[in-house]
């Protein structure tokens, strides 16, 4: 069963990995940087933490709740779109990945060169999300999306390989079963029957959209 010490020392091992591309070893020995376990009934999900110009090199576990009144431009997304539900103060928060890099595209040079530093971090957020057992999960990112499965184009890299089946009435998706090629052995637990909502980072999202998915969000809570 995991715990934040758990957590940190598996992260540590991860972050071991020496990558023969100079560019992502920068990366890698920035640190790495993880939300601290925090159950509740609704999990968001990102991508992974940025690295500002102002950053120190280190790793380090933060708790979500402060987190809100640190950085609100990021995580005070999360409580408005429960606004007006049973689960305003319900929510948590987990990223895909652990490293702290603020460009995606960067993820691409990983996927090409050391796909098992990313398949490594993607096994221990995928027993993080399977131990919290939230009752919804709203995937904020749309490059997160093709880490589940959903995007996929090809078996080559399936990563989680789940396949999903649409919600005609509340308009999400629901992991149904699971590709042979996942990555994902009975260790890391399983997602099969779980209800995610995928959308685009909210720090962008237009005004009408943000009020479209709280609507949704609102519906498919207090259903």
């Amino acid at each position: 069963m995991l715990d934040d010490n758990i957590i940190l020392e598996e992260l540590k091992k991860i972050f071991s990995y020496k990558s023969a591309k100079e560019e992502n070893q920068t990366i890698i020995d920035r640190g790495f940087v993880c939300s601290k376990m925090k159950y509740a009934k609704v999990l968001f999900v990102g991508m992974n933490p940025s690295y500002t110009k102002d950053a120190k090199i280190e790793n380090y576990q933060y708790d979500i709740d402060e987190a809100v009144k640190r950085y609100p431009k990021h995580y005070s997304k999360f409580p408005q779109l429960l606004e007006g539900t049973k689960y305003k103060d319900n929510w948590s928060y987990v990223d895909m990945f652990q490293f702290r890099e603020t460009s995606q595209k960067r993820i691409i040079d990983f996927m090409k060169h050391d796909p098992q530093f990313l398949a490594d971090q993607l096994l221990l957020t995928h027993k993080i999300i399977s131990q919290l057992n939230p009752e919804l999960i709203v995937v904020c990112n749309s490059f997160a999306a093709t880490f589940f499965g959903i995007n996929r184009i090809e078996d080559k890299y399936v990563w989680y390989g789940y396949d999903f089946e649409f919600d005609e009435e509340y308009g999400i998706d629901v992991i149904k079963s699971k590709n042979e090629n996942s990555i994902l052995t009975k260790n890391e637990g399983s997602l099969i029957g779980k209800q995610i909502l995928f959308t685009s980072t909210l720090t962008y999202k237009p005004r009408f959209d943000k009020r479209r998915l709280h609507w949704q969000i609102k519906r498919l809570v207090n259903k």
